[in-house]
């Protein structure tokens, strides 16, 4: 997927769809090592912050000092 954070174009879709990439993978592991240490907590939600946080972000910029 062709992303471009200069024009904020695909990224939150990108970001999301690493996301959901690294925790299939995690659980895939998780379900072949058929071990309870390795298992995921069931129930448990991850926060990446909302919309209002990378805005902040944005107006600051990268390089900002």
């Amino acid at each position: 997927m062709e992303t471009s954070a200069l024009e904020s174009m695909n990224v939150e879709n990108s970001f999301s769809e690493v996301l959901t990439q690294i925790y299939n993978a995690v659980k895939k592991k998780a379900l072949e090592a058929d071990d309870d240490s390795a298992n995921l907590p069931k129930g448990l939600t991850i926060n990446i912050g909302s919309k209002d946080d990378v805005s902040a972000v944005k107006k600051g910029g990268c390089c900002s000092a």
